[in-house]
């Protein structure tokens, strides 16, 4: 997914559309030494509510980072149907290649 697009300065002083690819999973857990105690049983809830209740941890997702593209303005004044944050893109290792193509 498109997580952010940014026009940056490159060292030369050049303009770069930069573009963040991040993937979102499932948050694990907290994890509990001692799981077998009725402490444990008592606290890992509680523990679990707090976390979701953070600014950053709500429900249950985070973004990893996964891609960071940079391309140059003539590159990014070429594509026709500019990609949005938000939208998906599918990225393809295949031998030695990488091929980055608009999501379905």
């Amino acid at each position: 997914m498109i997580t952010n697009i940014t026009l940056i300065d490159s060292p030369s002083g050049e303009k770069l559309v930069k573009i963040d690819l991040s993937e979102e999973r499932e948050m694990p857990g907290p994890v509990v030494m001692g799981q077998g105690s009725e402490l444990a049983r008592e606290v890992v809830p509680v523990v679990s509510q707090i976390l979701r209740s953070m600014p950053g941890f709500s429900g249950g997702r985070i973004r990893v980072p996964r891609l960071t593209i940079y391309l140059s303005e003539d590159e990014w004044d070429k594509i026709l149907d500019k990609p949005n944050i938000g939208e998906y893109l599918e990225v393809v290792f295949e031998d030695k290649k990488i091929q980055v193509r608009g999501g379905d």
